[in-house]
């Protein structure tokens, strides 16, 4: 299953979260939305819980200097959340 937990910057900039939910992982990449183009990959997918995707997102996210402090915050918070619920969900199993 894909999600997508998009973010709209100041400049009109789109950034979108992608997931992939597994049984056993949940993957997370990060792409650029352009309007009317669709998308561009900005990292592969991290995954949780065989590495600490959140600290690769977060290492990705610092390493691109026109993504602001703010929108990587909000990214992380996001990543967080989603990480946390597919957590729940797979200790139910």
């Amino acid at each position: 299953q894909k999600d997508k937990l998009a973010i709209r910057s100041a400049g009109k900039q789109i950034l979108s979260l992608r997931f992939l939910w597994m049984e056993k992982n949940i993957g997370i990449a990060l792409d650029q939305v352009v309007p009317g183009h669709g998308t561009i990959p900005l990292s592969p997918f991290y995954f949780w819980p065989k590495k600490d995707a959140w600290e690769e997102l977060k290492a990705k996210l610092e390493s691109k200097p026109w993504i602001s402090r703010r929108r990587t915050i909000i990214l992380l918070n996001q990543a967080t959340d989603i990480i946390n619920l597919w957590q729940q969900k797979a200790s139910s199993f």
